[in-house]
């Protein structure tokens, strides 16, 4: 009932917006210099790179403003608090240290969000797994040699993966960071411990979903409803097009040579962000053995599961980005009975796998269901 309730209130919103919307542009084209008639013409398009990828916004504005400038700037923000591939950022510093360093409020931020999906999936969403990550070889580094993994390297490195016994030291105070939520002031000086050498943070499982984030609160900021946002495949959405109609993204058929992005399926969205995670794309195989980019925090291998790809549609990019990884490293099965006992998280959550034989077996969540649509062959 509270979620058919929410349903019609956000229609009720939707409607309300997108009526006053289309009045105000009727009202502005009684003025004679106004050229401009309907609302897909006051459409705003911007593109640009960051974060080793592409990102591009699509948004309406009446008053026809282009925020590339800013949207650039708040992505070398960005870079410049958790990027682990720019050197001397706040990450690397921190990386780099033996004890620890201050972080900013970007770094925070993140930091909390990671936590919340890590004690959610009980670990399997882990930021510290980089060690294991560069150690096979999918970070900056390239390693192509798993035939030499030793298993005492991968036990000593495991000691290094442990999210928990990272604390917070604000105003000569230490806090574990469930400890923190919601008692934090941006004038606060944070300073992030680090219990062992050698520990470091990855945020990349995250990383471009939250940093969607950033841009549509930037957006948001400006009173805008109707928009979207992606870097580098992952997205978020506002209010639908002034036409009615939702946004419209489709997801990858989940195979190694897929160059021309045929569909496996088209899932319709307002007011969400979306992400989707799969193993089939980062991988390099030795002796007929696939090796995965997700590497499992507990085991400090290379899943091995079916799971090719799993989507997620959360309240935010950040969310669904990091969660999608977490079902990728629990693998097909202990994903749906994670979301089982999860029922809060179960809502919108698209699963392909394959079996033996190489066929598709796919799990859609039920309010998902009237969200998607299969791309028929």
């Amino acid at each position: 009932m509270a979620n058919s309730l929410f349903f019609a209130l956000d229609m009720k919103n939707t409607a309300l917006y997108l009526s006053a919307l289309s009045i105000i542009i009727a009202l502005t084209s009684c003025n004679a210099e106004l050229d401009k008639t309907t609302s897909e013409e006051f459409k705003q398009t911007i593109s640009g790179e960051a974060q080793g990828t592409t990102w591009r916004i699509v948004y309406y504005d009446l008053q026809e403003r282009n925020f590339k400038t800013q949207v650039d700037s708040i992505l070398k923000r960005v870079d410049e608090s958790v990027s682990t591939y720019l050197s001397n950022s706040i990450i690397d510093q921190w990386n780099k240290s033996d004890s620890g360093a201050y972080i900013d409020h970007l770094f925070f931020d993140l930091l909390s969000q990671s936590w919340e999906v890590y004690e959610a999936s009980n670990g399997a969403f882990d930021p510290t797994v980089k060690p294991m990550v560069s150690y096979w070889g999918f970070g900056p580094e390239r390693f192509e040699r798993p035939e030499l993994v030793e298993q005492q390297t991968i036990d000593s490195l495991l000691e290094l993966v442990n999210f928990d016994t990272l604390r917070i030291i604000r105003n000569k105070g230490s806090f574990g960071m469930n400890e923190l939520k919601g008692s934090m002031k941006k004038t606060d000086k944070l300073f992030l411990t680090k219990p062992i050498p050698g520990m470091q943070l990855d945020f990349n499982a995250i990383g471009q979903g939250w940093s969607v984030d950033q841009v549509v609160k930037f957006l948001e900021a400006q009173d805008l409803k109707l928009f979207f946002v992606e870097i580098g495949g992952e997205i978020s959405v506002g209010y639908p097009k002034p036409d009615g109609s939702l946004w419209r993204f489709g997801i990858d058929k989940p195979i190694d040579e897929n160059a021309e992005r045929e569909l496996q399926a088209v899932i319709n969205l307002r007011n969400k962000g979306l992400a989707t995670s799969g193993n089939y794309r980062k991988f390099y195989e030795k002796n007929g053995v696939r090796y995965s980019h997700t590497i499992d925090p507990t085991t400090g291998y290379p899943v091995q599961h079916n799971l090719l790809s799993a989507t997620v549609v959360s309240k935010n990019a950040g969310l669904a980005d990091a969660y999608a990884t977490a079902f990728m490293v629990m693998g097909m099965d202990s994903t749906i009975s994670f979301l089982e006992e999860h029922s809060y998280l179960s809502n919108y959550v698209y699963l392909i796998s394959s079996d033996q034989e190489g066929n598709y077996k796919t799990f859609t969540s039920k309010k998902l269901e009237s969200a998607i649509e299969l791309v028929e062959e």
